[in-house]
């Protein structure tokens, strides 16, 4: 874990202090060289939720910015944020990952998250989500904001009015997202059995031939079309 680095003021202000918690260096190397040179900051780096929560309670930043998942623990980031947010109601937290599915960003907001951003963004989207979660906003792309509003609209979700279980959205999020029935299982604490005859279920449902056929259903349900 490194510590805030001291940082000049620039024209008189305080610049601000970035906490990002990440256990994937080069992901950290990327951040760190995308804001110093477009950023002024002080960073502090930490490579695991625990590592994270002692960063956040020595140098109290002025935003983090966390991944939501580390080695096996698929929704530790959350759990983090979680934590956090109930301890700092006021402290901004942006959260940068490879998961794109609105199910998890969702999750994620509901946790105490001000944005999401994904990790193959460019690095001029890096700087404007962390520039308008820092001054209280919140952040996220055009398409994500869609999908997750639709999902919190009644009769939005598909034109055939098909509608499906809070459980079977939660796996069709991440069938959506790419996972493996392994992963889903893991993530989501249940039998590999059930994410199995769930996927029957949302096959059925949604019209769907094949895995690859329920992404693409997915993806529409989400989207309501």
């Amino acid at each position: 874990m490194n510590a805030l680095s001291e940082a000049p003021a620039k024209n008189g202000h305080k610049v601000p202090r970035v906490l990002i918690i990440d256990d994937h260096p080069v992901v950290v190397e990327g951040w760190e060289r995308i804001l110093r040179v477009n950023f002024p900051c002080e960073i502090a780096t930490a490579a695991s939720v625990i590592d994270g929560w002692r960063a956040w309670r020595n140098n109290r930043p002025d935003i983090i910015v966390v991944d939501l998942t580390f080695g096996d623990h698929k929704v530790a980031g959350i759990k983090l944020i979680t934590r956090i947010r109930r301890l700092d109601p006021g402290i901004p937290m942006l959260v940068f990952t490879m998961h794109r599915s609105p199910i998890l960003a969702r999750r994620a907001l509901e946790a105490g998250a001000n944005g999401l951003i994904n990790k193959d963004s460019a690095p001029s989207e890096v700087c404007t989500a962390i520039t308008q979660v820092l001054r209280g906003d919140n952040y996220l792309d055009t398409r994500l904001a869609t999908q997750i509003a639709l999902m919190n609209v009644p009769g939005a979700r598909s034109k055939t009015g098909t509608r499906l279980t809070p459980r079977e959205e939660e796996i069709q999020g991440m069938i959506t997202d790419g996972l493996s029935y392994r992963d889903i299982a893991d993530r989501a604490c249940i039998s590999y059995k059930t994410v199995s005859n769930v996927s029957l279920v949302l096959k059925e449902k949604l019209g769907a031939n094949s895995i690859a056929d329920l992404v693409v259903k997915g993806l529409r349900y989400f989207e309501g079309g």
